[in-house]
């Protein structure tokens, strides 16, 4: 049977700072994020990273979403790529702490080669896949036992029937047992499958816990690119996998049901969640 939990049964395990920190102390964050007509998913992912407490923050993204990312947070360091046709693409992953790849991501030949290049490039960091990333993981099996370090997935059901071809009812069935599946088939430390009850897979425990918050208020688009920021801003200042993704998931629930309470559940838009989970991280 699952653990169940609250944000407010969670311990904030982030560090306390210390006067004489520097940005070095709180982590490098790659987001490669947004195919073309899907920019906003990569700087929401890129906003939420910074305004939760990575250190220091890089978006590689497609060439169209650049200015965006630079107008709306200059504190971001983006880079452009054509997403669309550029094979021989330069990706800094050197020196990262923490990698998140997919969101906003379209399949095709050159988002193939980023997966590629982040799989065989980036021994010492913690790995986060979404969205995109899946689809692209799912069918290349020759990868999926290559992966010898943190890695972490977080599907919404959906994603998790494509990653292990079954029926998304199936999935839902029996939410536990399609997370465990999923971390034995891909070599993942933890999967956070999404949705109501929120799910939280950790392969080192063998165990799972299941979220008791979060409602329909964070049905629109946008809420897990948040929520897969969030959680690469946790890993980069020391989180371990289950400790990150359990404050990760509790966060994002609790801002969610904070927005509910004092406005509604209709209408909230994915970046409002942001300055709430700063101010629940920093109580």
């Amino acid at each position: 049977m699952p653990n169940s939990f609250t944000f407010q049964e969670l311990k904030n395990l982030l560090p306390k700072r210390q006067r004489n920190s520097h940005k070095g102390d709180f982590g490098r964050v790659l987001i490669c994020a947004g195919s073309c007509g899907m920019g906003g998913a990569g700087i929401l992912a890129s906003e939420a990273s910074l305004f939760c407490g990575s250190g220091l923050v890089s978006l590689a993204t497609d060439i169209s979403n650049v200015k965006a990312s630079l107008v709306r947070n200059p504190e971001v360091m983006t880079t452009g790529i054509d997403m669309n046709n550029e094979i021989d693409f330069e990706i800094n992953i050197k020196n990262q702490d923490v990698i998140l790849y997919g969101p906003g991501i379209s399949r095709n030949l050159t988002t193939e080669a980023i997966l590629i290049k982040i799989l065989s490039g980036s021994e010492k960091s913690k790995l986060i896949f979404d969205a995109g990333a899946l689809h692209i993981m799912s069918s290349m099996a020759p990868l999926k036992n290559k992966i010898d370090q943190s890695i972490l997935l977080t599907p919404h059901p959906g994603e998790a029937s494509v990653l292990l071809n079954r029926p998304i009812e199936e999935i839902q069935k029996n939410r536990s047992l399609a997370a465990r599946n999923i971390s034995e088939m891909y070599g993942a430390s933890i999967v956070i499958l999404k949705g109501m009850e929120t799910l939280i897979y950790s392969a080192k425990e063998d165990d799972s816990y299941i979220s008791m918050e979060g409602g329909p208020e964070l049905s629109s688009g946008g809420t897990g690119d948040i929520l897969a920021g969030l959680l690469s801003a946790l890993l980069a200042q020391g989180l371990a996998d289950k400790d990150a993704s359990l404050l990760a998931v509790g966060a994002h629930a609790e801002a969610g049901k904070i927005f509910s309470e004092e406005i509604g559940e209709i209408g909230l838009n994915a970046s409002s969640l942001i300055p709430i989970i700063r101010k629940l991280l920093n109580q």
